[in-house]
This record gives C-alpha cells, structure tokens and sequence, in this order.
C-alpha cells in the first residue's frame, strides 16, 4: 500500500537556504504522486508564504511526518509527542567545542541540539543522513533504521558561468585566485587556509590571491582573530579578500573567477560548496575530515595533512600539471552526476515506502 500523505516540519523555510530548497522539491514531487503534501515551519520567508504552513495550524493525525533536523527547536518537543510514521533528516550540527573560544550561544546551540538528536532515536521509524557521516552520526546515538539520502542541490541556479560584470573586471586580471566558501566560523579552519595560502604566495607565486567567501557576521570575534592572522603574515587586504555574505548571482560569480577551490574544514555534515565547485569545475583540494570523503566520493583531491609546504606544493601542482587538473576535473564531473542520481526523489519515495508501509 502506498502513502497518502507525507508532511514535512522544519524551524523555518527560508528562499535560497538549501535544507528549505530540498523540503520544498521533496513537496512537489511527492504532489506530484498523488501524496498529500505540506510543509509546516515557525516562520516562513514572504517569498514562500505560499509554500508553507505555520506550525499552528497544523491538526495532528495518523501521517507519516518528516522532521529535517539542523538545530535545536522547539519542533522537536511536538515530534517527540506527535502522531503517525516519523522520519528525521539529520542535516548535523556542529559539535559545540568549535565555539568554546569565541561563541558561547553557539556551543550551546551544538550543545543542546545533540541532546535533542538521542532523545529522538525512541519515536523514529527512519532516520536518514545527507551523508554517510551523518547517517553514522545518528546509527552511533541508537537510532536502529538508517539509511543515506544526499542533500538534494538546485541544479538550476548554476546555468549562468559568466561571473557579473563588476566582479569580472576587478579580478579577471591574470592573478591565480584561490577560493574557500562558508561561514566565517572557527570549524571551517580558515586560518589554515591563510597559512597554506601565505606559503603558496611567498614561495611559489607572488601574485596569488585568496577569496574567502562567506558571512563572516556569524563570529564576528572569530572573523577579527582572523583579520589579524592576516596582518601577522603580513599580507594585505589586496591579497585575502572578505567578502562577507553576498547576493547568488555574486556568490556564484566566485565561483567563475577561482581557479582552485580549497576547504580545511574540520566538520561538514554535507559541504554543498564542494558540489558548487564540480559543477564549476574547479579542481579541488580538501582536508579528509567528517563528510569530506562521502561528498567527494573518489573525486576531488583529499588531503591528509594541513602542512602548508606540502598543501602549497600539491596546489602549484595542480596548477602546472594540466593533465593531473583534467583528469581531477573529469572525476569530478562524474561524481556530481553520481550525486544527482542519488538524490532524486524518487529513491527518498522508496526508502518510505520499503520502511513504513
């Protein structure tokens, strides 16, 4: 027997937000099968009030309710007490020991939002991980059905290449561009990124430049120790570009100008920019840690080591070994198809199916 209605529940739907982007796809394909379908956040953007429901509204019964899970909520109270089939999407959430230095509401947030995720494990019937990290994470806190289900990306965003003119002109000028892209916040280790980026640029190439692209209002504090890691290498505000959050269209350009993307972060749960730079092609260099290996497949270049000299060399590498940069470029682009196919929503469909009906 199929399912009749499958309802989804987050904190908030927000446009452009990637967790709000795959609630909503997930609705509309499930529509689409003759699913009844809504979703139910506390607060909506206007954008998508026609997308939503608030939480208030919503009548408890016998349905199958997903919980996407990224923070610490009052939604999880209502699931834990709610009726029906549940199923939770763990999106992860940063382990609080990140923030101890310079955000104490952040490390509460991790704190208390991994407390919820155990108590969750004794009313859900399928927990399901946007990566195999996540899908671990949650086998590990006593959850007995797991499975993996990538997030899902909005392919459509990337069918302009051309970065905005602006952009274009102020940074096509023959200067090798390195990007990193996400918050500025301490468990993306931009520090390190600045560290492998100032041997790069001392003793191979001079006229290298570093985007840093990313809200870096999340941990102003972290940010400004930042700033002064910048200053304590002596580079300049010409060579590490800021860019703090920035509209899609400018994001993206980004993406356009960069010859090579490179992350040390210590913790994704996913890491969308990683998909972002193969669908741009841009080889990529990236410490193996948390959900790194299980985004990147065999793609990419994984890095054991945060080294500068060693990075550094493996970067100058890839810039000079035209065949080396192709063949990473090709691998890339077969993973990002091997991701595509993995999250359709067809086969999030079947998962319910095999587990709940």
């Amino acid at each position: 027997m199929g399912l009749s209605s499958v309802h989804q529940f987050l904190p908030a739907l927000h446009d452009g937000d990637a967790i709000g982007f795959e609630a909503l796809s997930l609705k509309r394909f499930f529509l689409s099968q003759g699913i009844e379908s809504k979703i139910y956040a506390y607060t909506v953007d206007p954008s998508l009030a026609s997308e939503a429901e608030p939480l208030t509204s919503y009548r408890d019964r016998e349905d199958v309710k997903i919980y996407h899970f990224a923070i610490p909520s009052p939604l999880t109270d209502f699931f834990l007490t709610a009726k029906g089939k549940k199923v939770l999407i763990h999106h992860n959430i940063t382990p609080s020991h990140f923030f101890t230095r310079f955000r104490k509401d952040l490390f509460r947030i991790g704190h208390y939002g991994r407390k919820e995720l155990k108590y969750l494990k004794t009313v859900t019937a399928l927990a399901v991980g946007d990566s195999e990290y996540n899908r671990r994470e949650l086998e590990e806190a006593g959850f007995l059905k797991t499975a993996v289900f990538p997030l899902m990306v909005d392919y459509s965003r990337y069918v302009s290449r051309e970065p905005v003119a602006v952009l274009k002109e102020l940074f096509r000028d023959g200067r090798f561009n390195l990007l990193t892209v996400g918050r500025v916040v301490a468990n993306k280790r931009v520090e390190d990124v600045i560290k492998i980026f100032f041997y790069y640029k001392k003793f191979i190439d001079n006229d290298a430049r570093l985007f840093v692209v990313g809200n870096c209002r999340s941990d102003e504090k972290y940010y400004h120790a930042l700033l002064d890691y910048v200053n304590f290498f002596f580079l300049s505000s010409k060579d590490v570009i800021f860019t703090g959050h920035l509209p899609e269209e400018e994001l993206l350009s980004y993406y356009g100008l960069a010859d090579l993307f490179i992350t040390m972060s210590e913790h994704e749960g996913f890491c969308l920019p990683l998909v972002e730079s193969m669908i741009y092609d841009l080889p990529i260099v990236a410490y193996d840690s948390t959900a790194i290996s299980g985004t990147l497949g065999g793609a990419g270049m994984r890095v054991k080591t945060k080294d500068p000299a060693r990075v550094g060399e493996l970067l100058s590498l890839l810039r000079q070994n035209d065949s080396l940069r192709k063949g990473l470029i090709h691998g890339q682009q077969a993973r990002v198809k091997e991701i595509r196919n993995l999250s359709d929503p067809g086969r999030f469909l079947s998962l319910l199916e095999e587990t709940l009906s």
